[in-house]
């Protein structure tokens, strides 16, 4: 404490005002420059950049989590003739400073991007704005303008030694499995399973989740060739840690430091047998959800064609079959393949892409209006397979293929923990478990194929078919309106106006198509409004909405310079906290001080109304307020005493006694 009460922290803003070629800042505790992986580009040589940060001794930057506080760079970046494909953050470190932890780098830090060029022979030219913080017990932060230029060459020249020097993370191998056992008290529980001869020597675990995963050192227990791991919970931890991602980091034999990025999984069985069975069970039950069901009952219902036969049946079925499990194995298969390039995804992983959420719910708006029977196409959407033509076989692999396409916003019960448990298998063990899925879901066909004389249990033929069907179109539609609230929450509003407008326009041309009484110009004009209905989707604006979480105390309120004259008017005792989240001595004095209960009883005890000042981002009026007390770096504590509008500037490090002080002198 003694040495704690000797903090100081300084705020000074920088701002680098640069022309094109500027690649570098220099500020008084390091440089950055902007950086390539080589001096021109071309087909065969993609470059890389880099943020390369070089640093004075006893001074840090932050991780992507930065830990107990501190914040992590924050970089916008404007290309042209090139796009960014992916970013690598470098290995960090536990940095202790004043009983928290920090995750950061020290002494040097590179942030590499993998760039993909697009036209030669023009140039990549790359503009960077840059904020970050830079600790050491104080904090600083700068902001800064850098840029570069990389010419095209036909020639291919050596890689910059600086990219060498630096380990970047990779996804962890599919053998690897790290799994949830329980939670006693405020600590998880884990299981890390690893292939045998397989040994993390000197492992460090980091935890990407802050809000939910302490930044304290987690205990670790071998377990032959598996590390049993216990992770500290934050209070405001969440209970479901399915997807929380991890980095671990270990040495090679050589020493040499490795990283590895791996999510927490849901608990599951491991054996075959059983993860083949659930999925079997996953996929029947599959046929019964909200956006798969309407469909399949129509299927159904065209087993009940009068020109049927036991031949015509299981050709059918077979092949709905094969499209069905078809399907199923090119999702599993694009799955493993983007989780092998470092994605951490799983079933449903599509609905990820705003785009891609968007078309499937103008899919569904297409087969509700059909269900609806408001058009045609052929014998309809969802009549491929229906009727005994030449291309009868073609037709029901096509409606296995939409089956499937429908399915993917669904999930079954069981489903989740086989898809869970098959993606820690070796890949073949998981193709399996997606082939099992898919024979589930295709099962109930394959039963009325193959014992044609299920088909008798079935009502007859009749006008309630049709009726049925227009019926199945609700639920469609409900399904639409699911999609919709699903991209509330990940575009803007002028997005969803945007797919509304789509909705608008394909009920126009269904409408207008009607209008002409030529059929096969009609079944033109449809396909072609279907087709068009995607392709305008290409033009949907992309803006991600931004969601701005404020967590505080009902005691203390948001500073307002207005609200806080009103009260000191009313001459109310005010207390207003400057602080933000990198401001490693304002986390402490909230520990410590501010937020115990002796201090806040003393607060509610003498009426005082207590403000805070978040300068956590870029605050204009934050940063006119300190300008106005004579400061502009944190803590700042200021207390106006009740009836007076004279403010008292308190030390950056507070104790107990500093704050109950203010209270004894008024009552003396």
């Amino acid at each position: 404490m003694h040495f704690l009460s000797r903090l100081l922290t300084v705020f000074v803003t920088a701002f680098s005002c640069a022309s094109f070629a500027v690649d570098s800042f220099s500020f008084p505790q390091g440089e950055v420059k902007l950086i390539s992986s080589h001096t021109s580009w071309n087909e065969d040589q993609k470059p890389s950049l880099g943020i390369h940060f070089k640093i004075q001794d006893h001074w840090h930057i932050y991780w992507k989590n930065s830990g107990d506080s501190g914040a992590a760079p924050k970089w916008t970046w404007n290309f042209t003739n090139a796009r960014i494909t992916k970013e690598h953050w470098p290995l960090p470190e536990r940095i202790p400073v004043e009983g928290l932890i920090n995750f950061g780098y020290s002494e040097e830090a590179l942030f590499a991007f993998d760039l993909e060029p697009e036209t030669k022979p023009n140039p990549v030219q790359a503009s960077l704005r840059l904020e970050f913080l830079i600790c050491r017990i104080e904090c600083v932060p700068y902001f800064t303008e850098l840029k570069t230029e990389i010419p095209y060459s036909s020639q291919r020249g050596p890689p910059a030694e600086t990219f060498s020097k630096f380990s970047f993370p990779t996804p962890a191998p599919s053998s690897f499995s790290w799994v949830p056992r329980k939670i006693e008290g405020a600590t998880l529980k884990t299981v890390l399973n690893l292939p045998a001869q397989t040994a993390l020597k000197n492992l460090e675990v980091f935890p990407e989740d802050g809000e939910s995963f302490k930044a304290t050192v987690p205990v670790l227990t071998p377990e032959d060739h598996n590390f049993e791991i216990d992770l500290a919970l934050q209070d405001t931890s969440k209970t479901d840690f399915e997807g929380a991602r991890f980095l671990l980091v270990t040495e090679n034999t050589e020493g040499q430091k490795q990283g590895y990025e791996i999510s927490l999984q849901k608990t599951a069985p491991t054996s075959l047998v059983f993860v083949l069975l659930w999925a079997l069970v996953g996929g029947f039950i599959l046929n019964f959800m909200p956006c798969v069901f309407p469909v399949l009952s129509i299927k159904v219902l065209s087993f009940l064609g009068p020109e049927k036969n036991a031949q015509s049946l299981r050709t059918s079925g077979l092949y709905y079959t094969l499209g069905v499990m078809m399907s199923f194995l090119a999702l599993g298969g694009i799955l493993m393949l983007l989780r092998a390039g470092g994605e951490q995804i799983g079933w449903g992983f599509q609905l990820q892409s705003p785009t891609v959420a968007a078309g499937i719910s103008i899919l569904f708006f297409w087969l509700g209006l059909n269900f609806l029977g408001t058009f045609e196409i052929g014998q309809s959407l969802t009549y491929l397979g229906a009727k005994k033509t030449s291309s009868d076989r073609a037709g029901s692999f096509l409606t296995g293929v939409l089956a499937t396409l429908v399915a993917t916003p669904c999930t079954a019960p069981f489903m989740g923990a086989a898809l869970g448990a098959s993606l820690a298998m070796p890949a073949i063990n998981t193709l399996l478990v997606f082939a099992g899925l898919g024979l589930g879901m295709a099962f109930p066909f394959l039963v009325l194929a193959y014992f044609p004389k299920t088909v008798q249990y079935l009502p007859k033929p009749g006008a309630w078919m049709e009726k049925l069907k227009e019926f199945l179109a609700f639920p469609l539609f409900a399904t639409v309106l699911w999609l919709l609230w699903v991209l509330s929450h990940q575009v803007t509003i002028a997005s969803l106006l945007f797919l509304l407008g789509i909705y608008l326009i394909i009920a126009l041309w269904i409408w207008g198509s009607r209008q002409v009484h030529n059929e096969r110009w009609k079944q033109v004009l449809l396909l072609l409004g279907f087709l068009l209905s995607f392709l305008v989707l290409a033009l949907m604006p992309h803006e991600s909405i931004t969601v701005s979480k404020v967590s505080q105390s009902d005691s203390w309120k948001t500073f307002s310079k207005e609200s806080v004259a009103q009260d000191i008017a009313a001459g109310k005792a005010v207390f207003i906290d400057f602080t933000a989240a990198w401001c490693i001595t304002c986390q402490v004095n909230k520990k410590l001080v501010l937020h115990t209960s002796e201090v806040q009883s003393a607060f509610t005890a003498n009426s005082v109304q207590l403000y805070q000042a978040d300068w956590t981002d870029k605050n204009p009026a934050i940063t006119e307020a300190l300008a106005g007390y004579g400061r502009n770096s944190l803590p700042l504590y200021v207390y106006y005493a009740a009836g007076s509008n004279r403010p008292l500037l308190l030390p950056e490090i507070l104790t107990k006694g500093i704050i109950l002080e203010l209270f004894n002198k008024e009552t003396k």
